[in-house]
């Protein structure tokens, strides 16, 4: 496959509507007398435009009419009495276009509607005329702010809700404006139990980890529409007794700027053990519009907790490598053993912890203690804790025999894998039982250091991992290189090759890159599992061919998952890299290996992403004789431009274009891009510098273009798709 440099073109699509016509008179049909492409827009007045119909000669002016009193919002044509009462005439300009009007004036007596509607007629000399067009305006915020979804969790006597502060469209002509003022919240909790009393529960608020002010938190009141503003009433309603409902207010829009201060969050507190409560949250905007229906059986139950937690006992059971004795992998998988936890029934049942559970033999199930429901097993990634095994209903019982786990159904260990764990990783695991009430056990967390494997007694730098490379063995950076938090991309062939020398270390050779893509028999430079079509795979953790820039650039948001069995990340995919490769006569030339989040039509991800397939950046420019010998003169009509390419003044080589294309393409009235001119060159060549130069004296005279040749321009070639990273030797 070749990296090809192309210039942009730009065409137009003119399209030409014909009317069948009499030559004698050359009469017209109503479209091409139809005012067209009507809008309105508001900035901040609002503004009427449109543009003239196809047909202009013979165009007098156009004829606009406010609500309906004189033209219906259903009439087609008009007759003179209506023209003669037209709200406003403006006369046809012949200038541009379009043309406009400011309706400002004449809503005045309007604004209490929610829409108001607009008539346009074009009008003309003789008989043939256009069809009235119609639009509206509306006034009203009839757009409800999104629903607000909540997350929850709970102890045994208390109940925590999160959610996002909902993004309101409040003008209808702004689509794209999601951020109007949230007037409040309604908030209704009914507890199943009809005889529970809940008006006294505690209530605590927070918006961004700071509590709010009481006087935000409105017991027995609640938002209403009225008109076209929100407003806060008493709840007086006899029924509604059973119901605890409160309103908080708001009175902000969503933040895009900083996310993390729309968090709201809510503690009821005072609940009681076991019980379900129904909570329901309704968000409004100022002109009334709620998020959802208030009916409190639209609301979410949620449980409150056993008040006696789940015991558990802190140690893990790992087989060992018999290299380093650090914790062994089975491929990507490492295999975790601990005690069982139990849940007991009260607070006397004599249990002992240390590193397990001891049960007293009078200790019976289901009289003193029942069965946990599950585990759940987080890992610590910087500064959050990710679930890497959720809660379970069974776990396998096993029991130790010999320095051995052998299964058990009424063993004293439970166990479960942890996947795409990479050979010398450090992992810090959190662990929590979970009985069936959803009450937690106290959290441990511990440090596991897994092996290397058989390279266990290489040493590598940070964040580099040892790879065998036939008898040898060197380590590689396990991500693509990394400076100040972010990837080196859009950087030389050259200027990689010095990042990594300036370090101590060396660009990562075609010999090395393949040696750690296919290590272990992988064709693609990651751990192959049968539960994933390897193109999916690729797609999904890989980031190849997705067009997916933001997860390819930010070292944080990259899937771990897509690691090769020695423990090297993205291999396959999110960024080419460049490499040290040699030609045919053993010279070092710069090639690309790998593949990337650019998407290539027409390819395979599976064939892109093959460990064996380079990439040479090439450049497609004119074939030329200046042979005068053996060819007329008159044939050689053509010049050509030769030019420097430089980059921070430093020279990376010439080449030339033939001096028609630049004059069509190149030169500073070049192609209009976005409302810009821009360079044809300076598209060639993004990021480099070019500077024009004499031609060398055999090229002063014209030369025949034979066609085009192929050149490698990888020591030209720049592109935000493209990384490296770097190598060196194992200690």
């Amino acid at each position: 496959m070749y990296l090809k440099f192309l210039g942009i073109f730009t065409a137009g699509v003119l399209l030409i509507l014909f009317a069948c016509s009499d030559d004698s008179d050359n009469p017209t049909w109503p479209f091409e007398r139809t005012v067209l492409e009507i809008a309105i827009a508001k900035r901040p007045n609002f503004i009427l435009t449109w543009r003239h119909p196809i047909e202009r000669t013979g165009l007098l002016g156009y004829y606009i009419w406010i609500d309906t009193t004189v033209v219906r919002d259903y009439d087609q044509s008009v007759s003179p009495a209506q023209i003669s009462l037209a709200s406003r005439v403006i006369p046809y300009s012949g200038v541009g276009d379009g043309d406009s009007l400011d309706l400002t004036d004449f809503l005045g007596e309007f604004l209490e509607r929610d829409s108001l509607h607009i008539a346009i007629w074009a009008g003309y000399f003789g008989k043939e005329q256009g069809v009235v067009q119609h639009k509206y305006i509306y006034f009203g915020d009839d757009m409800s702010p999104s629903i607000v979804n909540f997350s929850d969790s709970s102890s045994s006597d208390a109940i925590w809700i999160d959610w996002m502060r909902p993004t309101d469209q409040r003008d209808f002509y702004s689509p794209e404006i999601t951020n109007g003022p949230i007037a409040g919240y309604n908030i209704t909790v009914q507890a199943r139990n009809s005889g529970e009393d809940i008006k006294n529960v505690g209530l605590e608020i927070s918006l961004n980890g700071r509590i709010i002010s009481t006087s935000n938190i409105r017991r027995s009141q609640r938002f209403r529409k009225r008109g076209r503003e929100t407003i806060l009433e008493s709840v007086t309603n006899a029924a509604e007794s059973k119901l605890l409902r409160f309103a908080i207010i708001d009175g902000k829009g969503f933040d895009i700027d900083n996310l993390q201060a729309n968090n709201w969050q809510m503690k009821i507190s005072g609940l009681m053990p076991e019980h379900a409560y129904r909570i329901l949250v309704v968000a409004y905007d100022n002109a009334g519009n709620s998020s959802g229906p208030e009916e409190i059986e639209n609301g979410t139950y949620i449980n409150t907790t056993d008040a006696i937690p789940p015991l558990i006992a802190s140690k893990f059971w790992l087989y060992q490598d018999s290299g380093d004795k650090l914790a062994r992998l089975d491929s990507n998988r490492l295999i975790l053993f601990w005690p069982r936890s139990v849940d007991p029934l009260t607070n006397s049942t004599q249990i002992k912890i240390d590193s397990m559970l001891h049960i007293p033999a009078s200790c019976l199930p289901n009289s003193c203690y029942r069965e946990v429901r599950g585990y759940l097993i987080e890992q610590n990634e910087g500064n959050s804790w990710k679930i890497i095994s959720d809660i379970k209903s069974s776990y396998a019982r096993h029991s130790l025999q010999n320095d051995s786990m052998v299964t058990k159904n009424d063993g004293d260990f439970v166990s479960d894998t942890l996947r795409w764990i990479s050979p010398g990783d450090t992992i810090v695991l959190r662990i929590r039982a979970v009985d069936n009430s959803g009450a937690y056990s106290r959290a441990w967390t511990n440090t596991i250091y897994v092996s290397k494997g058989e390279l266990w007694q290489y040493k590598c730098p940070q964040n580099f991992a040892p790879v065998k490379n036939d008898s040898d063995v060197f380590c590689m950076e396990k991500l693509q290189h990394i400076s100040k938090d972010t990837f080196e991309v859009n950087v030389l062939h050259k200027e990689a090759k010095e990042r990594c020398e300036t370090l101590g270390n060396h660009l990562c050779t075609e010999e090395e890159w393949d040696a750690a893509c296919t290590s272990r028999g992988s064709l693609y430079g990651v751990v192959e599992d049968g539960d994933f079509g390897i193109s999916d795979f690729l797609s999904t953790y890989c980031g190849v061919g997705t067009g997916n820039s933001i997860f390819a650039k930010d070292p944080e948001k990259r899937n771990r998952i897509c690691t090769s069995p020695d423990g090297i990340r993205d291999l396959p995919g999110q960024l080419q890299e460049w490499v040290v490769g040699k030609d045919s006569s053993g010279e070092e030339v710069p090639l690309l290996k790998g593949s990337s989040y650019a998407i290539f039509e027409g390819a395979l991800k599976v064939e892109l992403a093959q460990c064996k397939n380079k990439f040479t950046p090439t450049r497609i420019r004119p074939k030329f004789t200046a042979n005068y010998d053996s060819l007329p003169l008159a044939k050689f009509k053509d010049t050509l431009l030769f030019y420097t390419l430089w980059k921070n003044n430093t020279l990376l080589g010439e080449d030339y274009v033939d001096q028609v294309e630049f004059r069509r393409r190149g030169d500073s009235t070049g192609l209009l891009q976005n409302g810009e001119r821009i360079k044809w060159l300076d598209e060639l060549w993004k990021g480099l510098e070019y500077k024009k130069k004499e031609p060398e004296n055999e090229y002063k005279k014209p030369v025949l273009i034979l066609g085009t040749e192929s050149i490698n321009a990888g020591n030209f070639f720049l592109d935000p798709t493209v990384g490296f990273r770097c190598c060196t030797g194992s200690k």
